[in-house]
């Protein structure tokens, strides 16, 4: 009887070690998820991926004085350099367009859906059209409260819209992760007294952020330094600031000036936009938000990662 025991216990002993070892094996081997992005794609399987970008003229790439049409380009090579990996790009970017004009191209046209439905990964900008026209429309607000009382009251309609684009992608791709960028706020370097300029673009992207929650399968990715540019310390914006009260003060026609720079007709002195629409972003800008956009991609590449 002991003996029998015995034996039992010990058998029951190489069963525990053994999953245990296993265990151990397990979470110690690279996954795709933790793994360096060439090792990931290796484990994978995967050698090519479909990346579709769509959105607005941050997507179609305005203002790229490389010519590589924005982040869309830009992502699009160095995904391909750091997982070497082929990256067959497509760009239904289309400057000027809403959320709901986005929802419209795709609804309408079977090549974007078809390059919707065969995407492994999908990115998306929107909002900043929504915003600039409610921004126009409400220009001449007597108090930038009364401005942010007019965005807000806009707030609910972007909400309604883009919930409507998300479930017109999700009708034809529910496998693809969606990033989703956020806006910068291109009056700052003009009018960085009007902090509520800048809560009136976080607002929006508010909005963005959470319909990626809302998703499950969908992230966020913040490009609101841009906003900023060169000026990048708060001691540097501060002074910048007390400049442009001075400035206020002799000028009786800001809402003019705020319209003006809101069409790209004013010169903007921030290095990382454009100075040939003087709104969208540069070299520099694009830079920037292609590097956000891979350090989400690269932290969720498991999601995306994945063969037809």
């Amino acid at each position: 009887m002991r003996k029998n025991l015995k034996i039992l216990i010990t058998f029951a002993i190489v069963i525990l070690l053994g999953m245990i070892a296993f265990i151990w094996l397990k979470q110690t081997q690279p996954s795709v998820k933790n793994a360096s992005p060439q090792k990931a794609a290796k484990l994978a399987k995967v050698k090519h991926i479909n990346l579709v970008t769509l959105g607005d003229s941050l997507t179609e790439g305005i203002g790229d004085d490389k010519g590589e049409q924005g982040y869309s380009g830009r992502i699009a090579k160095r995904i391909g350099t750091q997982y070497n990996i082929a990256v067959n790009m497509s760009n239904f970017g289309k400057s000027g367009d809403r959320s709901d004009q986005i929802q419209e191209r795709l609804t309408a046209q079977p090549k974007f859906q078809h390059a919707v439905k065969q995407a492994n990964v999908i990115v998306l900008t929107s909002g900043g059209n929504d915003l600039q026209q409610s921004l126009l429309k409400n220009v001449f607000a007597k108090t930038p409260t009364d401005l942010t009382t007019a965005v807000v009251s806009e707030q609910a309609t972007y909400q309604t819209k883009l919930t409507r684009l998300f479930h017109e992608i999700r009708t034809y791709n529910r496998q693809a992760p969606i990033f989703i960028f956020g806006n910068y706020n291109p009056l700052f370097v003009h009018f960085p007294q009007r902090e509520d300029l800048n809560q009136d673009v976080q607002r929006f992207n508010t909005i963005n952020s959470h319909t990626a929650k809302q998703d499950k399968n969908s992230y966020y990715v913040d490009s609101f330094d841009l906003t900023f540019g060169q000026y990048r310390s708060k001691k540097m914006r501060q002074s910048l600031g007390q400049q442009a009260v001075k400035k206020a003060t002799e000028d009786q026609n800001s809402n003019q000036d705020m319209t003006a720079t809101l069409m790209g007709a004013t010169h903007v002195n921030n290095t990382w936009i454009s100075q040939t629409d003087n709104y969208h972003p540069n070299n520099i800008g694009y830079n920037y938000m292609t590097t956000q956009l891979y350090h989400v991609m690269r932290k969720e590449q498991e999601k995306w990662l994945i063969k037809h």
